[in-house]
């Protein structure tokens, strides 16, 4: 299991809230725990920082921390419980949903929904993103139209499955009905790129648009033509 742990994904050392993450578990628990971590930042701390004033922004959360030097533009939605670290750009028409945490110099841009998701320095997701439960690396571009799907297709059923991880022959249960991907340091997706849920992207890949990516992706890997 310790071929998952966040080391082989992130480097941690620049990470403000990197205490967020559990580094002798599965990346996947880290998702399950976001939650908590902005519930106990909140409570502990009794942070509540809305940097400067964002008129016509939409700051509609009780709990909100934003850094020093980030702007965010009007028409953003930013809700509840949610940390923004030092730089980054909310920009117009961003819907930044409950427990999301972002690091610093990040880019939320237009028509970009985000949800219970850890985004670290330097990750841009610019251009009708979709990002839910996941967690994204350092210096990492989403390009445009990217999805990071969270549910399997059997979440309505009266029974759903959890989403599982594949590796080889073996399988591993993550527990989670909603679990989005994971984006290591340096990745970088295609214009309409699919991440389906569970997929495990390791470090400076590069995953063709148009394209479905799923399974444990290692390393350096490029996939770029969607007819192959």
């Amino acid at each position: 299991m310790d071929k998952f742990y966040p080391a082989n994904y992130f480097d941690l050392r620049d990470f403000e809230f990197r205490e967020v993450f559990f580094e002798d578990k599965p990346v996947w628990e880290t998702v399950k725990n976001i939650e908590k971590y902005i519930d106990k930042f909140f409570t502990t701390q009794g942070v509540k920082n809305l940097g400067g004033r964002f008129p016509r922004a939409f700051l509609e959360g009780e709990h909100i921390y934003v850094g020093e030097g980030t702007k965010i533009f009007p028409g953003a939605f930013v809700g509840n419980n949610v940390i923004i670290g030092n730089n980054c750009e909310i920009r117009p028409g961003a819907f930044i949903r409950e427990n999301v945490i972002l690091g610093d110099d990040c880019i939320i841009g237009n028509s970009c929904e985000i949800k219970n998701s850890i985004l670290l320095n330097h990750a841009w997701t610019s251009h009708f993103n979709y990002v839910g439960d996941s967690i994204i690396g350092n210096n990492t571009n989403i390009a445009a139209s990217t999805i990071f799907a969270n549910i399997r297709f059997d979440f309505f059923d009266e029974n759903p499955n959890p989403i599982k991880i594949k590796s080889g022959k073996e399988c591993f249960d993550t527990g989670l009905l909603k679990f989005g991907g994971i984006l290591g340091d340096g990745s970088q997706t295609g214009c309409k790129a699919l991440i389906n849920p569970g997929t495990l992207i390791g470090k400076k890949c590069i995953l063709g648009g148009f394209i479905g990516h799923r399974g444990i992706i290692a390393d350096n890997t490029k996939i770029l033509d969607c007819l192959k």
